[in-house]
């Protein structure tokens, strides 16, 4: 029991020290390698990958261009629908792609 007290406080005492440091404590996984085979697998080969919110879409800024764009692989009309248990009419590419804000600083900083 008291191996199991230490390894316990050895964890948590870590964790501390990790987030005192700065050093990244999420293990949250990302999904940025996703959304570039997403981007690539649709024709668009010049972005960068700003946010992704898995599975339902993503935003990238391309290169050499101020706006910021928003990728829906999946609309919450769509996944309204499948809980219901409606047949679903996939997104084209067009609708897909949406510019959500046209001069943003994310995607100028990066240019």
């Amino acid at each position: 029991m008291n191996i199991l007290k230490s390894a316990l406080m050895a964890t948590l005492l870590f964790s501390a020290c990790a987030g005192a440091v700065g050093l990244p404590t999420s293990t949250a996984p990302d999904f940025s390698k996703w959304a570039s085979k997403t981007l690539k697998d649709a024709g668009v080969k010049d972005a960068r990958v700003v946010e992704t919110k898995y599975p339902f879409n993503f935003t990238f800024c391309r290169k050499d261009s101020p706006s910021l764009w928003r990728y829906d692989v999946m609309s919450i009309e769509q996944l309204n629908a499948l809980q219901q248990g409606k047949t679903v009419k996939p997104l084209t590419e067009a609708e897909r792609t949406v510019e959500v804000e046209p001069g943003s600083e994310s995607c100028k900083a990066a240019s």
